[in-house]
């Protein structure tokens, strides 16, 4: 559509169209699965590794089990961590030359790709919180659907600038992982290969490989897919991190992924960060990190440590105000489940070694009031039971009686033994993430997940659609709205649709700190297996870019709660600040189904 004339730091006039996207990868049936975790052993990053002007190549090869079978893969990568509470992009690009899985079971290796290329340069100082590669279909692996249990192997080729930075997330602790930065001069040149990574002269390992998401689809519902948020506890700061036996990584989170004997998985991604509080998930300046809860049906979730303080000097009502938002944000996000952890002793030990209850002292605000503390850890796991007796959490798990003293349990148990349960008085142990890891799996196996869940499918066997296709790519009455369109935004499909109903852009130059760019579209506020995703470019050719949320240059809003009436949509509003080099911007609605 053509918008009104622009002020005159424009060139022309802005043209703005709208493009309501197809869906994406191959729509086999009714009963394609949303798109979710899929696998163990992903997660974001939490710091960057320098290079130097000669080790400018990277390999990267980390295992990850499937939680379940699958129809589909597809792996994410990202260019940035999380710094404590703060999101930080990288400062230097990170190209993938080649990347690649590896069916453990047999060997085969399939291409991963991006819009068809085997490479992907990641910009520096990125925005985006994700690089998706192409689908693969699991009709590719020639041994049959890949299984729950299976391993695959993740192989990345890149480089980077010399005297650069690449970000650390994977863990690479297990037998047969690795991530070396080596001088490209001497590597053998080689991908889409098999086994370990070869030794190469002069090569440097780290204990973490690139940040990745590990995502596909379960042939069938019912499949956990969890996502961790929290900061150092659950990320498992104090457990063994350079080398460890379990393949779906360290912390009592990643532990509880597989049984004892390291299988029967439940598919995980691991968003916390050590130092974080409950602000790194809700600040506007951090808009990536939301984005992944999409694709998860469980949230363990466990900020509080770095909240409450050292000294005991937080707020419990704010803590709890803040938490209460995440909460709010998982389920809007989808997540079905939220299971919420204790808080456990915070200590002091005259010794340093935690060897007994007499060696120890609880930090102020971390002990018991009724001895003249100010008994907050207590007061705020209490407002957790309330929020579990009023239905906010699903399940609030026990992380505090199994470890704690079992006559007062504002001290870590201790068997005379040095260092039993922590070495620091803050961070669990090899022990106690072990003790605490049997506990979440056995919450986790409780849960019923897509029980009852939105599915295209049951929205298409409500409607009478007198002999019409009824698959989600059709477009029966050739309106230009696919069945999955109608769906997504709760039309029929029908019927003819009106422009009004319809996403349509507007220009806005009189609102505060504009001019704004409006994009307003209807969302089926049921149609949980839907992802919408925002895109813009300058040009009709390329450089589509996903718009992330900031609630400063990119805003969405609810204009309307319930447009119909009937409280089956909501009409949203995404605002976009348009700068003044701007002569024309084409927006993209992106569906996944």
């Amino acid at each position: 559509m053509l918008l009104p004339q622009c002020p005159s730091y424009f060139r022309k006039n802005i043209v703005v169209l709208t493009i309501i996207a197809g869906l994406i990868g191959s729509i086999s049936s009714h009963a394609l699965e949303p798109i979710r975790y899929v696998a163990t052993g992903a997660r974001i990053g939490v710091y960057t590794q320098n290079t130097d002007t000669e080790k400018t190549a990277y390999w990267h090869r980390t295992p990850h089990q499937l939680g379940g079978p699958v129809s589909e893969m597809q792996i994410g990568f990202m260019n940035w961590l999380l710094s404590y509470s703060v999101e930080a992009a990288n400062s230097s690009e990170v190209t993938i030359e080649y990347a690649w899985l590896e069916r453990a079971s047999d060997g085969q290796v399939v291409p991963i790709t991006f819009s068809g290329s085997r490479s992907l340069v990641m910009p520096a100082n990125d925005t985006e919180p994700y690089w998706l590669a192409d689908p693969i279909d699991s009709s590719v692996w020639t041994s049959g659907t890949p299984q729950r249990d299976e391993v695959f192997w993740l192989n990345i080729k890149g480089s980077i600038p010399a005297s650069g930075k690449v970000c650390q997330g994977n863990p690479t602790g297990y037998s047969g992982s690795k991530f070396i930065l080596y001088d490209p001069a001497n590597g053998p040149g080689s991908y889409d290969t098999t086994g370990p990574v070869p030794s190469i002269t002069g090569q440097y390992a780290r204990t973490r490989g690139l940040p990745t998401m590990f995502l596909g689809r379960f042939t069938e519902p019912g499949y956990p897919s969890v996502i961790g948020i929290g900061d150092s506890i659950l990320d498992g700061s104090g457990d063994a991190t350079s080398s460890y036996s379990t393949i779906s990584g360290f912390g009592f989170f990643c532990r509880a992924a597989v049984d004892e004997d390291g299988k029967n998985p439940i598919a995980t991604f691991n968003l916390p960060r050590h130092g974080a509080t409950t602000t790194a998930l809700l600040k506007a300046s951090n808009p990536r990190q939301a984005h992944f809860l999409k694709y998860a049906n469980v949230a363990v979730e466990e900020y509080g440590t770095n909240d409450l303080g050292s000294n005991g000097t937080g707020d419990v009502s704010e803590i709890l105000g803040r938490l209460e938002d995440i909460w709010t944000l998982c389920r809007n996000a989808g997540i079905q489940k939220i299971i919420r952890t204790k808080l456990m002793p915070r200590t002091i030990s005259a010794s340093y070694d935690w060897v007994s209850l007499a060696d120890q002292s609880p930090n102020t605000g971390w002990g018991d009031a009724s001895q003249g503390d100010s008994g907050k850890r207590d007061a705020l796991n209490a407002a957790l039971q309330t929020s579990f007796n009023n239905g906010d959490i699903d399940l609030l798990l026990d992380t505090l009686t199994p470890l704690a003293d079992p006559t007062d349990d504002h001290y870590w148990f201790t068997n005379g033994t040095n260092d039993y349960m922590t070495k620091d008085g803050t961070h669990l142990n090899g022990t106690s993430n072990a003790i605490i890891a049997i506990i979440l799996r056995e919450a986790l196996l409780s849960l019923t997940v897509d029980e009852n869940a939105p599915r295209y499918s049951s929205w298409a066997e409500a409607i009478d659609w007198a002999g019409e296709d009824d698959s989600p790519e059709a477009d029966p009455n050739h309106d230009g709205i696919t069945n999955a369109m109608a769906y997504a935004f709760d039309l029929p499909p029908l019927a003819t649709i009106p422009a009004s109903a319809r996403p349509y852009a507007t220009y806005d130059s009189t609102s505060e700190n504009g001019p704004w760019l409006n994009f307003i579209f209807r969302q089926n506020v049921n149609a949980e297996d839907v992802i919408f995703n925002y895109l813009s470019t300058t040009n009709l050719k390329d450089n589509w870019s996903t718009l992330v949320t900031d609630d400063i240059e990119i805003i969405e809003e609810t204009i309307d709660p319930d447009p119909d009436g009937d409280g089956s949509a909501v009409l949203k509003k995404l605002r976009i600040k348009l700068a003044s080099e701007d002569t024309q911007r084409f927006l993209k609605l992106e569906l996944t189904l």
